[in-house]
């Protein structure tokens, strides 16, 4: 069984999972014997007004780098694509002639990283606003981690203690919009360890625990269209995230219903729900169909110009009009395999509300991430520290 690096048992936590239209909060603990016990769900919420109620803001203030009351409830956060992105940027970091046969220290491991990181941060900030859609000024990196060390070409945990001439990693660099730093930024300013992360990327790193590689995620997030998510190994065997738009969302079936029908969109997607819901008389079920299969295929289409493999998971509000596992080509499109990752992870849901839910993954999956993130290790607490300037 996975032991978490961080938590503790009998540890209390909120899961939040924001978006564009709000954010969602999940209140749940989990004991000894790691039994899920769901709290509360809370939908819509004002992240700014939730933070700074008197209670929350006593319990979360900080004085010299420590908190005066310890907080009971650890927060995870996780952002849609639109609003916190993470850039992976490979370094190759030659140390200073002479010290090739020296030991690597700390201080001189986070000093070339963060050399680096003044580098290199203009342009991976430019290339986050494009990403979120808007301006540079208002970009905010909110998080750095350094993994896949490697010393002279061999792999390694931690280059501190290794001789050699060159160190390589790969550096993370997660952004987020002004707007969100603001609501969470004494979450991401405070001394204690945040999990904060772009949701997509969780979500597959959280599968990737009990499923193989490559695997595939399209998060509909209409009116921008659906986004594709491909978490994969490179050359060197690590995962890495990759992503691209997508010409295609569930609007694009709603819109050919409503042109051919004479309908509005909103009438399109009740006649939706009732044809899933198998509401519909069979006459009317195939001539539906027929309506929406152009759509079923270009989706079809679009995921094979991506040449991808492994399963594939649909993050919207509408169900595929198709039963899972729907396998196509050299991918199977399946439900979220919620309850068979819980189990395999050590998790029990003492409950029983675990299940092949979308929406509750969007919570859990980010969740699991979190629980066994061994991210927070002593170099990535030290650049953790140096972001301060940056975010301010």
């Amino acid at each position: 069984m996975k032991k978490p690096t961080i938590f503790k048992p009998r540890e209390k936590f909120l899961i939040l999972t924001i978006a564009p239209a709000g954010a969602d909060g999940l209140f749940l603990s989990v004991d000894e014997d790691r039994n899920i016990i769901f709290e509360k769900r809370v939908k819509n919420v004002d992240l700014k007004k939730f933070f700074t109620s008197p209670m929350r803001s006593v319990t979360q203030k900080s004085w010299e780098g420590s908190y005066l009351f310890k907080s009971h409830r650890k927060v995870i956060a996780a952002a849609d694509s639109s609003l916190a992105t993470t850039i992976p940027i490979p370094l190759d970091l030659p140390r200073e002639r002479g010290t090739e046969e020296s030991e690597v220290i700390l201080p001189e491991l986070e000093n070339l990283i963060a050399q680096a990181m003044g580098k290199i941060f203009n342009q991976c900030r430019s290339e986050a606003a494009k990403r979120l859609g808007i301006h540079e000024i208002d970009t905010i990196m909110v998080g750095a981690k350094a993994r896949n060390f490697k010393m002279d070409g061999s792999l390694v945990v931690n280059p501190v203690g290794f001789t050699g001439k060159k160190i390589s990693l790969l550096l993370e660099l997660t952004f987020t919009g002004r707007a969100l730093f603001e609501d969470l930024k004494q979450f991401f300013n405070a001394p204690e360890y945040f999990f904060f992360a772009e949701s997509a990327q969780a979500r597959l790193a959280s599968l990737a625990r009990a499923r193989k590689l490559p695997l595939n995620l399209i998060v509909d997030d209409s009116p921008r269209g659906a986004a594709l998510f491909v978490l994969e190994k490179t050359k060197d065997g690590h995962p890495v995230l990759y992503r691209e738009r997508m010409q295609w969302s569930f609007d694009v079936l709603f819109l050919r219903v409503a042109a051919e029908l004479g309908i509005s969109a909103t009438a399109a997607r009740e006649m939706y729900r009732a044809y899933l819901g198998g509401a519909m008389s069979e006459s009317a079920a195939r001539a539906f169909k027929k309506f929406i299969d152009p759509a079923v295929e270009q989706l079809l289409k679009e995921v094979g110009k991506g040449k991808i493999k492994g399963s594939i998971y649909i993050d919207a509000e509408h169900d595929l009009p198709f039963a899972l596992p729907y396998k196509h080509g050299g991918i199977t499109f399946e439900q979220f395999p919620l309850a068979e990752i819980l189990q395999q992870l050590g998790f029990a849901d003492r409950e029983g509300k675990c299940g092949p839910d979308a929406v509750l993954s969007r919570h859990l999956l980010p969740f699991i991430e979190a629980y066994f993130d061994k991210s927070n290790s002593e170099i990535n607490q030290k650049l953790r520290r140096r972001l301060h300037w940056l975010a301010d």
